[in-house]
């Protein structure tokens, strides 16, 4: 009794083992399919065996519940058998069979053979499907694979075994469904596509068309590399097989390593020029441009590589495509600012879903949260979304900034324009001084004239009438006379212009002739003029940037004209305060022997003798002139044309000394 409770304890743990390892049954409720039948298989991954063998071991509890295979197991293709039992569970009425349709869905898989073994041993063929054969369209369900409509006889039990040569994705569903069904998934899942298909490409028509018109080569690389993006998506749909080459499926592989490799080649191009600099290309923007050639060489590699290696070294690429997008970033940051933050996020979250793809597809791994490719079109789509929203928010950004240093532009152009209208306001009330002093003149000269003659007269008739008085009146009023008479004679000497010779006349220049500046025209006055007028030019601006402006007042005569000192000693305090960010600037006169040295020192970053000598000639200007380089050349011209000396004394971060010799009254 013993050793047959122990033999039928042994039978029943055997059974049990048996089943263990024995794929679940599916049973069919009345009029409905199988919506799952991946959670029932049992996997088999030896691809040597034949069908028959495959299916005595299935029956045989031979098959496993994990799917074991990696991509490059096997040169071609990884492979593996799958089965499950069904049943369909309707009630035998008499009526005739149900119709069903299997559907599959696995991205890119190379071939299905999917077989179907009823009970009295009568095996049917559902589907011999080949990559590498012209498109059929009866064998597809928009995205999915189909067979063709099999039917299934209530109380009937058969046995459905689908041979896989997978490509790049092992993870796939597989479904049983009534000819309604199909319908309804087929309806919603064209519907699906065709908004994913459509939000995206009008995504990219706005991305691609408003980077154009802000002429941002950064935006439209982008654009162009999530076109290829989008187009590797229709690649995995089949839509390019379906649409584009149905008869030619040799170009299958060539299409998809294309875009693989296109994908990580403008990766690349979009790196190299993320870290140029204004100045132009670094060492390590050329280097991560020249990466784009890797690319095009894997590509060039994939015609006469296998399949499942090329496809791992495109991966791999992706991967440092990424890793480097995410270095790019940073130094793009650092080059440019504060960028936004979904920058940064894009790197972070394409580096890591590239190591994950990486990692699953390598390693064979089967689990699976939602189809693969809708997990990749939901993915691209947060990408697509993110990097619009952050490229176009930095555009915007740096435009904000570009309107702000133009208004600064702009103001700096008008407090320049303000600084000469106040010069040309000065130089018209200079010739209007001159008009009224001219006038005066003339005036008082006409005056000296007319009084000449009565005095003449008067002192005859004086004389006339003091021909008794006593001798000394006579004299007083003598001497009185001649003083009267020299001091009329005197201001009308001092008041009338002396004619220039005939050689004088012909060499006077014409702006001799228009601002009076020849030697016959030179009138004397002391150096303040000039000196007051310019401090109350230019104070107001040093006092705005923290200069601290000053002069030397000082009371001594020069005979040059006076607009042509403030010319010079203007163009040279304005430069000084200009150029001048901290410190003081100072300008003042001092004598030496019968010349007098009018000096401007000023605290700035001052100029090597190479940069004294190139600003000496007119249109030269240092980097960061914004004037047109004719100040200091216009300087040294009046000095040259009116007897004067200008020289120069500067050094590098410690200021500039400007020194104008003047002949003295």
């Amino acid at each position: 009794m013993t050793s047959l409770l122990r033999l039928g304890f042994s039978l029943l743990f055997c059974l049990m083992m048996l089943a263990g390892s024995r794929a679940e049954t599916v049973f069919l409720e009345p009029g409905r399919g199988a919506a799952d039948l991946k959670a029932s298989l049992t996997y088999h991954a030896d691809p040597s065996k034949s069908l028959g063998e495959v299916l005595k071991l299935y029956r045989a509890g031979g098959f496993g519940r994990d799917l074991d295979t990696t991509m490059l197991e096997w040169n071609y293709a990884p492979e593996a058998w799958a089965g499950v039992e069904i049943f369909n569970d309707t009630i035998d009425d008499g009526r005739g069979s149900d119709p069903f349709v299997l559907v599959v869905d696995l991205p890119l898989v190379s071939e299905v053979d999917a077989y179907l073994i009823r009970e009295s041993g009568f095996t049917e063929g559902l589907i011999n499907y080949s990559i590498f054969e012209p498109f059929v369209g009866e064998d597809h369900s928009v995205t999915r694979l189909r067979t063709p409509v099999v039917e299934i006889a209530p109380q009937e039990t058969v046995t459905l075994l689908v041979n896989f040569k997978f490509g790049p994705f092992q993870s796939f569903r597989m479904a049983l469904e009534t000819p309604a069904e199909l319908e309804r998934s087929a309806f919603t899942s064209g519907i699906t596509h065709t908004a994913f298909y459509a939000f995206c490409i009008s995504s990219l028509v706005f991305f691609f068309g408003f980077h154009l018109a802000m002429k941002n080569w950064i935006g439209m690389l982008y654009a162009i590399q999530f076109s290829i993006g989008l187009a590797l998506i229709a690649y995995i749909d089949g839509i390019w097989f379906r649409f584009f080459y149905p008869d030619s499926p040799g170009l299958q592989s060539a299409v998809g390593f294309f875009l693989l490799f296109a994908l990580s080649g403008i990766g690349f191009v979009i790196c190299g020029r993320s870290v140029r600099t204004e100045a132009g290309e670094t060492r390590f923007s050329i280097a991560l441009t020249l990466l784009s050639l890797v690319s095009v060489f894997g590509y060039g590699v994939s015609f006469y590589s296998p399949g499942p290696y090329t496809a791992l070294f495109s991966y791999v690429l992706l991967v440092v495509m990424f890793a480097a997008m995410f270095v790019a970033s940073g130094i793009w940051r650092r080059n440019n600012g504060e960028i936004h933050v979904t920058s940064t996020l894009i790197s972070i979250v394409g580096f890591l879903l590239g190591v994950v793809l990486v990692v699953l597809l390598v390693a064979g791994s089967r689990a699976e949260i939602i189809p693969v490719s809708t997990a990749v079109k939901g993915v691209f789509s947060v990408l697509l979304v993110a990097t619009m929203t952050g490229l176009t928010a930095h555009i915007i950004n740096l435009r904000r900034q570009h309107s702000k240093a133009v208004q600064a532009e702009l103001s700096a152009l008008e407090a320049e324009a303000r600084r000469s209208q106040e010069l040309l306001v000065a130089e018209r009330n200079y010739s209007r001084s001159r008009e009224l002093a001219s006038l005066r003149q003339r005036q008082l000269a006409t005056a000296s004239h007319d009084l000449k003659q009565p005095i003449m007269s008067l002192r005859m008739n004086v004389d006339s009438l003091a021909t008794n008085m006593d001798p000394e009146v006579r004299g007083r009023l003598k001497e009185a006379f001649d003083y009267i008479e020299a001091l009329s004679n005197d201001y009308l000497r001092q008041t009338t212009p002396e004619a220039p010779g005939p050689s004088e006349e012909e060499g006077a220049t014409e702006e001799d002739r228009v601002e009076g500046t020849s030697s016959s025209a030179a009138e004397i006055y002391e150096i303040s003029l000039v000196l007051d007028t310019v401090f109350q030019m230019f104070n107001e601006e040093a006092v705005s940037k923290g200069v601290d402006l000053r002069r030397v007042p000082s009371s001594k005569r020069v005979v040059v004209p006076p607009l042509i000192v403030m010319r010079i000693v203007s163009n040279l305090v304005s430069n000084a305060v200009k150029y001048t960010e901290a410190g003081k600037v100072l300008f003042g006169v001092r004598a030496q022997g019968n010349m007098l040295n009018l000096c401007v020192l000023d605290t700035g970053a001052g100029m090597d003798a190479g940069e004294i000598a190139e600003y000496a000639e007119a249109y030269r200007k240092g980097d960061n002139s914004e004037g047109h380089g004719l100040g200091l050349s216009v300087c040294y011209e009046l000095s040259r044309d009116n007897g004067m000396q200008l020289s120069c004394a500067s050094e590098k971060n410690k200021g500039t000394l400007f020194v104008l010799t003047i002949p003295m009254a």
